[in-house]
């Protein structure tokens, strides 16, 4: 395990405003021990081969602090973590949660913590139609706040791993399309044209109407599912190549569904 750095070098964002954006940011979400924060951030900046862009404390909420690595949200405490935290399945970090809110109205979302200031800027965490729990959060500057790089960044910058990851949802057979129109409105984006059969792809959303026995934290798209055992150091490799997606256990103990291009 690496050494925690002091607070004031760890903390940073490299967008403070999200207004900038011209769509939410869909962020699956990765519930871990605080003591373990420094390591993951390490480990999912090699597989994606982006540095991470925000790590911040959030005292509002009993201690946690976040970092994002590409679309993936590192989630830390020091204590067990809650109920509704563990059933939210992504976070989305949006240009006006306003905005947002008024977008998701007509869509049957309902509106379970209405909105309140937190150190970020403002949050709200709302129930989708289909069940899943998104907490959308509103990012604005702390008084004298500037944009951030990743402390480190020069031995960080960005690299082309082939590895994409997404957030993933599972939907029942026969509720794909009208799970697709849900998230093209929620995600304000267009589902890709190629997807493999019984999935779709809305930004960096996969929707599959695979039946999950347990579960699974995220999707993995990658080359091959050798190339990811290289870039994770997993022993072996799921199959070659596996007949179904295959189920891929990450060296920290996170499940991921592996998708190659055949797949």
């Amino acid at each position: 395990m690496t050494a925690r750095t002091p607070a004031a070098s760890r903390w940073f964002r490299t967008r403070p405003d999200s207004s900038s954006l011209d769509r939410p940011r869909l962020l699956a979400r990765l519930l871990i021990d605080l003591a373990d924060l420094d390591d993951r951030i390490a480990f999912y900046e090699r597989l994606l081969g982006v540095p991470a862009d925000l790590r911040m404390p959030i005292p509002d909420f009993g201690g946690l602090e976040l970092a994002a690595v590409g679309n993936l949200l590192l989630i830390a405490s020091e204590r067990p973590f809650t109920p509704v935290q563990r059933r939210t399945a992504y976070s989305l970090i949006v240009p006006s949660l306003a905005g947002q809110l008024r977008l998701l109205e007509r869509t049957g979302t309902e509106v379970l913590e209405p909105v309140e200031a937190i150190k970020p800027g403002s949050r709200a965490r709302v129930r989708y139609p289909d069940g899943s729990l998104a907490e959308l959060v509103e990012h604005r500057p702390q008084p004298g706040e500037r944009p951030l790089p990743r402390p480190g960044i020069a031995v960080r910058e960005a690299t082309d791993t082939g590895v994409r990851l997404l957030a993933r949802h599972a939907v029942p057979e026969g509720g794909l399309d009208e799970a697709v129109r849900f998230y093209r409105t929620a995600l304000e984006t267009e589902a890709e044209a190629e997807a493999p059969e019984g999935t779709a792809i809305v930004g960096d959303l996969l929707l599959t109407t695979a039946a999950d026995t347990e579960p699974i934290a995220f999707a993995l798209l990658a080359r091959s599912p050798e190339h990811v055992a290289e870039l994770t150091g997993t022993a072996g490799s799921p199959g070659d190549p596996p007949e179904t997606p295959a189920i891929l256990t990450l060296p920290d103990g996170t499940r991921a569904e592996l998708r190659t291009p055949s797949h």
